[in-house]
């Protein structure tokens, strides 16, 4: 487990290496050699072969002092936020002058939506670290949220975007990044041990796609290889499901090594998958994988398969409500006609909840979108957080001669949040966004 723990090391490192610690510099370096040996433990053993909310558990009570819980709480906060969060708080309420306890609450307020409070904290960190850019975009989010505009304009333009847009990309990935993997993982290996079929598919393509965050996946080796053994031991070694995901895993790593497209379609061949007309798996998410790493590597062409397997993806995504065997459709059908059928828009949005068909079917209408569209109100609705769907009302505000400074703050709002306007998951949205807010 030596990479999810280089992983937390470097979190932790990240929130604190700016702080010039003014009380507690020896007790959170005598906290810090006392408690790496349960942190050792809870990532490389217990983590790996236990249930993820027992471990959880057990750390916590290894802290004997706020010093240690402040440690614990970084280790949890990409885990399980809610304990992280009463951690830090406990941590500061003991020692509220100490600087590091003063951030990392400000932080995981941030997080949980008290901005009030985040402010207040940050702005104590801020006046003994005034060159730490990270605070003024936290800063920005925050009183962009408790409707203070010029405040947030100020401390968006003290980020100095144009030099540190990389740093401002990571610091916000640090207030809404993912924290599920390792509890979803944790229920998935339950559903499996009850042999549930999909929740398998789903376990070894978490794992195979790690996310270390908005930019980068892993691999995650050591959660693989148990949670294959796992699978073989509840579906058996000569399973359909253990041998079409040694399958995956082989093909994935081959493909991620750069080898020869014949060892790929060898593979493929001998597990009776995709090509010449073999079982597509049943999970979107792995069959997506193996059939980009097909089209990559010319095994198959997008036009051949559309044509004679779109009914099937239709129907096999239908059968199992999969949303992933929809966008394999939907790519599909974009490559081959050139667009997404408005149909399959309504089918991805309505019966399957996607925030991305609905984004699609907007992108669609064009010039036809109207900032009263009855369609728009309802996709607000159904996907409150995104920055996408937002834009297309307020550009249609633009448009049509009426005030934007509201559908602008929204969007605003919502993509901090997700950073979701750019492909690439990169901040330049936000830098537009604040130049037309101070503009207005």
């Amino acid at each position: 487990m030596k990479k999810i723990l280089l992983f937390i090391g470097l979190n932790l490192g990240l929130l604190s290496c700016n702080a010039q610690v003014k009380s507690g510099k020896e007790e959170i370096k005598k906290a810090k050699t006392e408690i790496t040996p349960d942190l050792t433990y809870f990532f490389s053993d217990c983590l790996l072969n236990k249930n993820c909310d027992d471990c959880i558990t057990a750390l916590v009570t290894k802290a004997k002092n706020e010093y240690q819980k402040y440690l614990i709480a970084g280790a949890l906060y990409d885990i399980d936020s809610k304990v992280s969060y009463e951690l830090h708080k406990l941590a500061y309420e003991k020692h509220p002058n100490e600087l590091n306890f003063n951030l990392e609450y400000a932080i995981e307020s941030h997080r949980k939506g008290d901005y009030k409070t985040a402010i207040k904290h940050y702005k104590i960190y801020k006046e003994a670290n005034e060159k730490d850019y990270r605070v003024d975009v936290w800063l920005s989010e925050c009183y962009l949220n408790r409707d203070d505009h010029l405040k947030a304009i100020e401390h968006w333009e003290k980020a100095n975007h144009s030099k540190n847009h990389t740093g401002i990309d990571k610091a916000i990935h640090i207030i809404h990044g993912r924290t599920d993997q390792i509890k979803k993982r944790s229920k998935l290996i339950e559903k499996v041990k009850n042999k549930d079929v999909r929740s398998a598919y789903e376990l070894i393509f978490l794992d195979m796609n790690w996310e270390l965050d908005w930019w980068n996946s892993i691999i995650q080796e050591h959660f693989l290889e148990k949670d294959l053994t796992i699978i073989k031991n509840t579906f058996g070694a000569k399973s359909k499901e253990y041998l079409q995901l040694l399958a995956y895993r082989k093909i994935k790593e081959t493909s991620k090594k750069g080898s020869s497209a014949e060892a790929i379609k060898k593979v493929l061949l001998n597990s009776k998958l995709i090509i010449d007309n073999n079982e597509i798996p049943a999970n979107g998410n792995v069959a997506s994988d193996l059939l980009r790493i097909s089209f990559i590597n010319r095994l198959i062409s997008e036009k051949d398969f559309f044509e004679k397997r779109g009914n099937e993806i239709i129907k096999l995504a239908d059968k199992h409500k999969d949303i992933e065997l929809l966008n394999i459709y939907a790519y599909l059908e974009s490559v081959v006609t050139g667009k997404v059928s408005e149909k399959t828009d309504k089918k991805g949005w309505n019966e399957y909840k996607s925030e991305k068909f609905a984004i699609s079917y907007f992108i669609g209408l064009r010039d036809k979108n109207k900032y009263d569209n009855p369609d728009l109100a309802k996709a607000l609705i159904d996907f409150p957080n995104s920055s996408k769907i937002h834009w297309v009302k307020l550009n249609c505000a633009k448009i049509e001669g009426r005030d934007i400074k509201q559908d602008l703050i929204e969007v605003l709002k919502k993509e901090f949040k997700t950073l979701g306007s750019d492909q690439a998951k990169y901040s330049y949205g936000l830098k537009n966004y604040f130049y037309l807010l101070k503009n207005e």
